[in-house]
């Protein structure tokens, strides 16, 4: 199922964009999971890319609505995606109601980290038109936290940026290009607050 997505994906993709330019696979680890993060200007095109393109496993955190839309919600639930729940969408329920659901979604996430794969992740929570990001949200760096306390020690996650260029992202023919980047250095020191919370936050600055 997994590859015969991509092949479909991938013919899609260059389809539609003139090129896709994909740099930075050097600077993927062989040997442990983690985490890719990416600014969202595009909607569902910005995880199909890094999908089709990343040459790993890779598990996609994704908001829970989306698993109701007939055709999408069927091949999320195929790929083994994992649902993210926001607390504007579940106002029908406690707060605690709320906690736990994204506790569940934390740990699956982490666990499947910890066994050697990649999880994508839009920190911003909404794509958009804006030139600039918009406020990170803190849950991946929760996920990255959760990975790292579970992992075994010298395989510890790590987290890779990834940049989605594109040169007219509505334009059919244009261009674009992902770029994996090197994994970001985090100092100890971030993952010794007083609080969670703090932690979370620091992380998520950094």
């Amino acid at each position: 199922m997994v590859e015969f997505l991509k092949t479909f994906l991938s013919l899609g993709l260059r389809t539609f964009f003139r090129t896709v330019e994909v740099t930075g696979l050097e600077n993927i680890p062989k040997d442990k999971g983690g985490i890719l993060i990416a600014w969202h200007p595009n909607g569902l095109v910005d995880p199909a890319l890094m999908f089709t393109f990343f040459p790993k496993q890779l598990v996609f955190g994704a908001r829970h609505g989306l698993f109701q839309w007939p055709i999408l919600g069927w091949l999320m639930r195929h790929l083994g995606t994992v649902p993210i729940y926001r607390g504007q969408d579940l106002q029908g329920m406690t707060l605690e109601q709320q906690r736990d659901l994204n506790q569940q979604s934390l740990k699956q996430l982490a666990a499947q980290i910890v066994r050697g794969s990649y999880s994508a992740l839009f920190p911003e929570g909404v794509s958009h038109d804006a030139p600039f990001i918009q406020q990170l949200k803190t849950g991946a760096a929760r996920i990255f936290c959760a990975a790292r306390a579970q992992a075994p020690e010298g395989q510890m996650p790590v987290i890779i940026p990834v940049g989605l260029h594109y040169d007219c992202k509505h334009r059919f023919r244009s261009s674009v290009l992902i770029h994996f980047h090197p994994p970001l250095s985090l100092p100890e020191v971030l993952f010794h607050g007083d609080e969670d919370k703090e932690i979370w936050r620091a992380v998520t600055d950094a």
